[in-house]
């Protein structure tokens, strides 16, 4: 059995060790410890001070590169698209300042444009209500425009319904095409569901289509290495629509950012980009808020015009920063 004794020396030998370490602590260790501590502070605070300048100067580059691009854009697009008519489909993650900036490039290119159309949240919804609202919506516009439903798996009928609205083109193929009256009739139904945003009567017909999106938001608020799958079926909605409108319009490009890394976003430019996409033939572009991207655009519809398709920006997955026109 340990006695009394044994606990005596514990004790003795704990107060002996801890004065030994204050001992050591206020002298020669305390000197070494506060010096190496002094110089791993004075180390990173040069190396913070070295990434602040260093990330000031990438700004100014940033900044200067765009203001170049910013003053010289209407020269780089100017007459490219002149006698040509564009109209703008706004889906509902595109930013507002991005769509007005794109039409006025447009215009800049000598492109008469046409009156936004907003692509509603309703478009996608899942859901009975939902599902048969827009199936009936679907249904009852290509009846105004005489047409029989003709979508691929993935497309909605309210996909090809807008095509045909905005181009006036029934029958791609053959160049059949519908009346102002019966567009307009049809568009009404399209409105009236709540599907779309836009005039009271069907904007006029164009021979391009650019369409403006975005990322669509992880349900989830957390970060996430995988994407989110409600996120990831609203983007499909989207490229199966963009895909309607490039089948009827002469050239059609869509511009949306590509989803942040970990959010567990979805784009639809990235799922157009996928190879063995519904829209592979759609031109895309990554970058539509910064001028180089909005030049990207009208080149873009340039090279549609003339047989060639590509996907530009800065991502990864572009082909190049703009179009390489001959």
């Amino acid at each position: 059995m340990i006695d009394f004794r044994y606990h005596l020396v514990s004790l003795a030998a704990v107060l002996i060790a801890l004065s030994i370490g204050i001992v050591l602590g206020a002298g020669p260790l305390n000197d070494n410890i506060g010096t190496t501590l002094s110089g791993e502070v004075n180390k990173l605070r040069q190396e913070k001070e070295a990434l602040r300048a260093e990330s000031n100067d990438q700004r100014q580059q940033i900044e200067g590169r765009d203001a170049y691009d910013e003053e010289t854009l209407a020269a780089v697009v100017d007459g490219r698209l002149t006698d040509r008519r564009v109209t703008v489909v706004a889906l509902p993650q595109a930013v507002d300042d991005d769509v007005a900036s794109i039409g006025d490039t447009l215009e800049q290119a000598g492109a008469t444009l046409g009156d936004t159309v907003e692509v509603t949240e309703e478009w996608s919804l899942t859901g009975d209500a939902a599902t048969s609202t827009r199936s009936g919506a679907g249904e009852s516009a290509l009846r105004e425009l005489g047409v029989d439903p003709a979508v691929p798996d993935g497309a909605q009928r309210v996909d090809q319904a807008l095509a045909i609205i905005l181009t006036g083109r029934s029958a791609p193929e053959d160049g059949t095409t519908v009346s102002a009256s019966q567009r307009t009739r049809a568009w009404a139904d399209l409105r009236e569901a709540g599907l779309i945003e836009g005039p009271q009567e069907a904007p006029a017909t164009a021979d391009l289509l650019v369409v403006v999106g975005g990322p669509v938001p992880s349900e989830s608020s957390g970060p996430s290495d995988s994407i989110d799958r409600e996120a990831e079926r609203t983007a499909g909605v989207w490229v199966a629509l963009t895909h309607l409108l490039q089948t009827h319009a002469e050239a059609t490009v869509l511009a949306a950012a590509e989803a942040e890394a970990g959010t567990g976003d979805a784009s639809p430019l990235t799922m157009a980009r996928t190879r063995g996409s519904l829209a592979e033939g759609v031109s895309t572009v990554d970058v539509p808020s910064i001028p180089m991207g909005r030049a990207a655009i009208v080149l873009a519809l340039v090279e549609q015009l003339d047989g060639d398709a590509g996907h530009y920006g800065l991502g990864q997955s572009a082909d190049g920063p703009v179009p390489v026109l001959t």
